[in-house]
This record gives C-alpha cells, sequence and structure tokens, in this order.
C-alpha cells in the first residue's frame, strides 16, 4: 500500500472519484468532501492515533518528507500497518 499511497491510486475516495464514481469518495470522518491522501496522513481524524508514526519523520508532516525519504517511507510503512490506512474497508 505504500506505492499505492504514493502513486494516488489506493482504496482512497480521490481515486474513487476519478475512476469508480458510483462508489462513495467523501473521508467517513466528516471532514472531507473528498478523501485524498494527504487528508489522511495529516489531519484526518481517525487517524489520530497513529500519526505520531509519522511525526517521528517529519514534524511538520511534510509531503516531501514522508513520501520521498528512505526515514518517511519507513514511518509510512509503520502508519499504515498500525492503522490500516488506505485498505480497502473504511474507516479503520
Amino acid at each position: 500500500r505504500v506505492i499505492q499511497t504514493i502513486t494516488g491510486h489506493g482504496f482512497v475516495g480521490a481515486y474513487y472519484h476519478l475512476f469508480l464514481p458510483d462508489l462513495p469518495s467523501s473521508c467517513p470522518c466528516g471532514t472531507s468532501d473528498i478523501q485524498f491522501c494527504l487528508h489522511i496522513l495529516s489531519e484526518c481524524p481517525l487517524y489520530e492515533e497513529h500519526r505520531h508514526l509519522l511525526l517521528a519523520a517529519s514534524q511538520d508532516l511534510s509531503p516531501s518528507a514522508i513520501l520521498r525519504t528512505h526515514k518517511g517511507l519507513t514511518a509510512l510503512a509503520k502508519f499504515i500497518d498500525a492503522s490500516n490506512a488506505f485498505g480497502k474497508s473504511w474507516p479503520p
């Protein structure tokens, strides 16, 4: 799911909005009309419990630090594993 997160071709609302318009694309947290990867990584309250894993790699949750560095990708993998983010079934 790390690669899916980087490319944007995962189980998130933005993907559904473009390619599977019959499926819901809003975030189940209710704060985002379309669920984007960055929403999950940085602000979605449903993933707050596990966000500390990402903060260890980037204190400001910089997308480039998380998605383009070894430290960030390691943190992203831990975040995905712990939270089941970007999994087929949501909310977590």
